[in-house]
C-alpha cells in the first residue's frame, strides 16, 4: 500500500515537473515567435522604404541635385527629388557629427525672405554611408530654391543653428 501511495506521489511530482518544463518551452517559443514577427515587420518597413527610394531614383520626372560641401575635404551629396514620390539624399564617406549632434535637412524657399523649412534629421552610418529618405517633403521642388544640410543638436532645430555644410540649388524646375 505504501508503494502505491509513493508511486502516486512520485507520478504527481513528475507531472508537475513536466507541466513546468512545457510551460517554460511554450514561453520561450512564444518569445522567439514574437521576436521573429517584429523582425518580419521591420524587414517589411525597410523593403517599403527601399521601394520608395527606388521609385524616386528611377522616376523620369525626378530632379538630380548635387550638394557640394563648403569644405572641399567633404564628399558631395546627391539629392534626387521626385515631385510624386519624395526626396532622397545620399552620400559616402561622411564623417559622423559629434555624439550629441545630427545632420538636418532644410528646404530653402524660393520666396524672398522665406525662412528655411526644417525637415528630417539623420546621422551617417558607421561606415560613413548617408541615406535620407523624405517621403513627404514639406515643400515642392517648384517653390524651393535650394536644399541645405547643417549640423544641429540631436532631435533637430526649428531654424538652422549653424552654417549649412552642404547646399544644392534646385534647378531645372
Amino acid at each position: 500500500m505504501w508503494s502505491a501511495v509513493g508511486a502516486a506521489v512520485l507520478f504527481a511530482f513528475y507531472n508537475a515537473y513536466e507541466a513546468r518544463v512545457t510551460k517554460t518551452t511554450i514561453q520561450q517559443t512564444r518569445a522567439a515567435l514574437e521576436k521573429q514577427i517584429e523582425l518580419q515587420r521591420e524587414s517589411a518597413r525597410e523593403m517599403a522604404l527601399a521601394r520608395r527610394e527606388a521609385l524616386i531614383l528611377t522616376d523620369a520626372k525626378s530632379l538630380k541635385i548635387a550638394m557640394p560641401a563648403g569644405n572641399k575635404d567633404l564628399p558631395v551629396l546627391q539629392a534626387t527629388w521626385s515631385p510624386e514620390f519624395g526626396l532622397v539624399i545620399s552620400g559616402h564617406r561622411l564623417p559622423p557629427p559629434p555624439r550629441n549632434r545630427t545632420l538636418q535637412l532644410w528646404l530653402i524657399p524660393e520666396a524672398t525672405g522665406g525662412k528655411a523649412i526644417p525637415s528630417l534629421t539623420s546621422r551617417p552610418g558607421p561606415d560613413g554611408e548617408f541615406d535620407l529618405l523624405v517621403a513627404n517633403p514639406p515643400d515642392s521642388p517648384g517653390t524651393t530654391k535650394s536644399l541645405a544640410i547643417s549640423e544641429e543638436p540631436d532631435g533637430g532645430s526649428s531654424q538652422p543653428t549653424t552654417t549649412p555644410i552642404w547646399v544644392g540649388a534646385v534647378a531645372g524646375k
